[in-house]
């Protein structure tokens, strides 16, 4: 595992480790606006198929201060379920659609926007 990850140019650097989870930290917009990326795993075993495997959560947040000057924070969650007999091609296939995804300038007015 790497400890200190950048995505999007936001260097984020580890602040714990533990069993079942790790967080990691920018400061770089200041100590009271961090931005934030908590993973955690769990083992599960699937209820249709009985095929255990290892489920990823992760959480990116953005802590930004309003015009109130109250402190919100912006949160966007995903979730990776691998059975443990899963090929490593599914995994990479999943994750390229799910980037795809993400990446289209439409998303939010397409599918967020619209969704019920």
């Amino acid at each position: 595992m790497n400890a200190d990850l950048t995505f999007n140019t936001i260097a984020f650097k580890k602040s714990f480790d533990e069993k079942g989870g790790s967080e990691r930290r920018s400061s770089t917009r200041g100590i009271n606006t961090p931005d934030l990326m908590i993973i955690k795993t769990q083992s599960y075993v699937d209820s249709e198929t009985k095929v255990p495997g290892t489920r990823y959560t992760g959480r990116i947040d953005r802590v930004d201060i309003d015009a109130n000057l109250t402190s919100i924070k912006t949160s966007m969650y995903f979730v990776i379920a691998v059975p443990s007999t899963a090929a490593g091609a599914s995994v990479t296939d999943v994750t390229t659609t799910f980037k795809a995804i993400v990446a289209d300038a439409n998303f939010i007015a397409n599918v967020l926007n619209g969704e019920k």
